[in-house]
């Protein structure tokens, strides 16, 4: 009985060491994950409007890498949703294949609330946001990102409802077509975008490649 009590004891022990060894990871690895993130903001536009002047018009600079929030807040501009509000309480971090955007419902604009509808109602003002953005293959001269996952309050919405909440925002940004998820940004014929980790990465082909 001893001895079997003795397993029992080490199995719980192990059980115990394999809880705290999670932890630790979980832990570092959520460190990690923040100090990756990045807020949007009225001076990230400019940020990175001066690095994509270097490197794609005036050819100052064969490439850059720009923080993922300051490329967002790049992007808000192009779609015309300025000024962001300083502090923004939405926050960007960027790994080699997505963008992840997360915010509460109170750090949206209020005229977005309206195109939610019932969700707005819902839920809590401090319920958490969470948006999923991939590049997707496109020609030269043209870059193109996509809004593939909202969730809320960390449920997925579900395409059906998706697809329709996007759709009133296509109308209200035809930039992002009908579908109101696809971006299209032009870059010179020899530019190129690319995520890579914790940035954007900017560059133009070498002479002669």
């Amino acid at each position: 009985m001893a001895h079997k009590g003795g397993r029992a004891e080490g199995r719980r022990g192990g059980t115990r060491l394999a809880v705290l060894c999670a932890l630790l990871l979980t832990a570092n690895v959520s460190r990690l994950t923040a100090q990756a993130w990045q807020p949007i903001s009225m001076a990230g536009i400019q940020r990175v409007s001066v690095k994509v002047d270097s490197v794609f018009i005036d050819r100052q600079a064969p490439e850059f890498t720009v923080g993922g929030g300051d490329w967002v807040s790049y992007l808000a501009a192009r779609l015309g949703a300025v000024p962001i509000p300083e502090p923004s309480g939405i926050q960007v971090a960027v790994d080699t294949a997505k963008i992840l955007v997360t915010g509460k419902m109170s750090d949206l604009p209020r005229d977005t609330w309206s195109l939610l509808g019932p969700v707005a109602m819902l839920v809590n003002p401090d319920t958490k946001l969470e948006a999923e953005v991939v590049m997707a293959p496109t020609g030269p001269g043209a870059v193109r990102f996509v809004l593939t996952t909202i969730r809320v309050g960390g449920m997925t919405i579900p395409e059906s409802l998706l697809s329709q909440f996007l759709a009133q925002v296509g109308q209200r940004y035809p930039v992002l077509g009908k579908s109101g998820r696809e971006l299209l940004v032009g870059v010179p014929v020899d530019g190129h975008v690319a995520l890579v980790q914790d940035g954007v990465r900017l560059w133009v082909d070498k002479p002669g490649n």
